[in-house]
């Protein structure tokens, strides 16, 4: 996926603390036409919330958060929240503490993003609705196409128990 190799070359830019107006611009152009489309965002995260420069710092910054906010919440949103579920079920299911901490500190990496997007009602939406699979709270009459979308991933990927409650309280700030 050649957006897995954009990212590598992105992510060093992103952290520089001397970026001129002109290469801040350019970069948000460069992470604006990433975030465009759902492969430009997965490759992108995929990279970045496990990589070293992003480990390092508490923020995120500004020239990404102002990127991911500028994004379409229909494509930024779920990807962003499957950064939470994600490694919280990796955290959950590791028996190597080393590989535990590593998915638990991309998990918070993830939060730092959802947290960006806070302000969307989607990103409330899809949290409630994560929530609801989690603790089995639908009847499959109020399935709607993100409930439903929701219950086939969490399917798909066979989590259940401690898992969802793991899942369940990591993404509950957001609900």
């Amino acid at each position: 996926m050649k957006q897995l190799g954009h990212a590598s070359q992105i992510i060093p830019e992103l952290v520089r603390d001397d970026l001129s107006e002109g290469e801040y611009d350019e970069l948000l152009d460069v992470l604006t036409r990433q975030f465009s489309h759902s492969d430009g965002v997965r490759g992108f995260f995929a990279v970045y919330l496990t990589s070293p420069e992003s480990l390092a710092v508490d923020g995120v910054p500004t020239v990404l958060a102002e990127a991911a906010r500028s994004a379409d919440a229909e494509i930024i949103v779920p990807l962003a929240c499957m950064n939470v579920v994600m490694p919280t079920a990796m955290t959950s299911v590791h028996r190597d503490e080393d590989l535990k901490e590593c998915a638990s500190k991309t998990a918070s990496n993830g939060k730092k993003i959802l947290r960006l997007l806070k302000e969307s009602d989607d990103v409330a939406q899809n949290c409630r609705e994560i929530s609801n699979v989690c603790k089995g709270e639908f009847d499959g009459s109020d399935l709607n196409n993100s409930l439903q979308y929701w219950k086939k991933f969490f399917e798909n990927y066979k989590y259940g128990g401690q898992q969802k409650d793991d899942i369940s309280l990591a993404i509950s700030e957001f609900c």
